[in-house]
């Protein structure tokens, strides 16, 4: 690491030695299995800062594998964003046990050196900026010692896991809300080892919660689970967006993961986001972000010197630097690319200041005077302030290599043209479901088949083997030409 901050670079070398020999024997073992069954080619491997790299050096720099997971469907989300139009993307990704939030500003994911993982511990290497809290299908719903109703962090998991799935689990989640509500089918849900009664379900929700809380019913205390686990997303959807400067009505909410899209209207709604894309397969959107990830390679270096007193020459140089290691880099790795795209990134404070502000300019041949109304304009934009008083100070100098790989076809993910039928075809009957205005007599459809140019209105259930999305009343839903759903919030 050429970073000055010497506790953050401590931290980092030793995430980095702890995970360099489990991952390097972990991908040797791979590439022996894969190879003894007639593999020969390269695999590729996601790492956190949006990429992908050739498996033969991963290891050399295993922290850079961290929060490689959440990467990758930030990664999706822009690429399938993008082809639909998007370009201003807030994402949403609810799986199991926590909720990942990112942000994509002019279809570029937003990349941060300065994230925290576990026990607030710093990993200075260039990562997607993710936002993660404990709010998934399996959240447990409790009451604390103060009498107020709590959701998360704490996960059934899935041993356990929830009520429903009859593994024994005993304490209500988010997963058994949405079924007592019907937003899910009983009939349908995956990882059923013993079937519960819906009756079952509601009684432990009424025996943890609903009584404590002086609740009525089951569908009271579960629609209060749903509102305080709602509240909380849109907590982390706000850190993302409003507290960096940037207004949710100006970008779509792209959900997706096993549980995203049965929130995903109504965290629009309180967030006043307009629309909500919801991709093909929302399970499994974070494998698509791996298969689209360009080869990626950064680099930083500190200078940390007052922007007067910087030597512009060493600037450029040190820009030029960086490219020359990451195509030679990208050579060595023989990976088959189609364009070679550099990007030069400034981080840059206030004199006195600890956090940094980054901001992208155009090649290596910056000048003092560029970088300094660069640095204020990106600085008016976040905080709406001028300091004309305060020195800058010129902290980092990042550069991404990126080798643009041969775009996979969105398409690939859609049924074969035989099999696509309207919305009429695709309907399965209707079921009860309860929604802010109560409980109304829902149609429900099978989302898969459904035809491109598809219009659905709210209320309506479209479900599918890897999700369940939840069209509120008065909501429009449109199916795009890549079998995305466009979700228009009318009210």
């Amino acid at each position: 690491m050429s970073e000055y901050r010497e506790y953050e670079r401590g931290t980092t070398a030793s995430i980095n030695a702890a995970v360099q020999p489990v991952l390097d024997h972990y991908i040797s073992s791979l590439r022996d299995s894969l190879q003894n069954e007639g593999y020969s080619r390269d695999l590729l491997v996601m790492q956190g800062n949006g990429g992908t790299v050739s498996s033969r050096i991963v290891s050399e720099d295993a922290v850079k594998t961290v929060m490689s997971g959440p990467a990758s469907g930030v990664m999706a989300a822009a690429f399938t964003a993008g082809k639909s139009g998007f370009s201003n993307v807030l994402t949403y990704d609810m799986g199991g046990t926590s909720c990942d939030v990112g942000l994509i500003v002019g279809g570029i994911p937003q990349v941060s050196s300065e994230l925290e993982i576990e026990y607030a511990m710093p990993v200075h290497v260039p990562m997607v900026d993710v936002h993660t809290i404990g709010a998934g299908g399996g959240s447990i719903a409790w009451v604390n010692d103060a009498g107020l109703l709590q959701v998360g962090p704490e996960s059934a998991g899935a041993q356990p896991g929830p009520i429903c799935y009859g593994r024994g689990g005993r304490k209500p989640t988010m997963t058994d809300a949405n079924l007592v509500l019907g937003r899910l089918n009983p009939e349908k849900l995956l990882a059923v080892d013993h079937p519960v009664s819906l009756e079952t379900v509601r009684e432990n929700l009424m025996k943890e919660v609903g009584i404590p809380l002086g609740l009525k019913d089951a569908e009271e205390t579960a629609s209060a689970i749903l509102r305080i686990a709602n509240t909380n997303m849109a907590g982390a959807l706000r850190l993302m967006s409003l507290a960096r400067g940037h207004d949710p009505r100006d970008f779509v909410l792209f959900a997706f993961g096993g549980a995203g899209p049965l929130h995903a209207s109504a965290l629009a709604r309180e967030m006043g986001i307009p629309k909500v894309l919801v991709p093909m397969r929302p399970g499994i959107t974070n494998a698509v972000g791996c298969v689209a990830s360009d080869v990626r390679h950064d680099y930083v270096r500190s200078i940390n010197l007052p922007l007067q007193q910087v030597d512009m020459e060493t600037v450029r140089n040190t820009f030029e630097d960086q490219v020359r290691e990451g195509t030679e880099l990208i050579q060595r790795e023989g990976i088959d690319i189609e364009e070679l795209i550099v990007v030069h990134d400034v981080d840059m404070q206030f004199q006195g200041q600890t956090h940094i502000l980054s901001f992208t300019v155009e090649d290596s041949g910056v000048s003092r005077e560029l970088l300094h109304s660069a640095f204020e304009k990106a600085y008016w934009n976040r905080f709406a302030v001028e300091l004309p008083e305060i020195r800058p100070v010129l902290v980092n100098l990042h550069t991404a290599v990126i080798g643009r790989r041969k775009a996979v076809p969105l398409t690939s993910l859609m049924p074969l043209e035989t099999e696509l039928k309207n919305s009429s075809e695709c309907r399965k009957g209707t079921r009860s479901v309860w929604f802010e205005q109560g409980w109304q007599e829902t149609p429900v459809y099978h989302r898969e088949p459904l035809k491109p140019g598809s219009v659905i209105q709210g209320p309506a259930l479209l479900e599918q083997m890897d999700s369940t999305i939840v069209l509120e009343p008065d909501d429009t839903m449109e199916v795009d030409p890549f079998g995305n759903l466009i979700l228009t919030l009318n009210s």
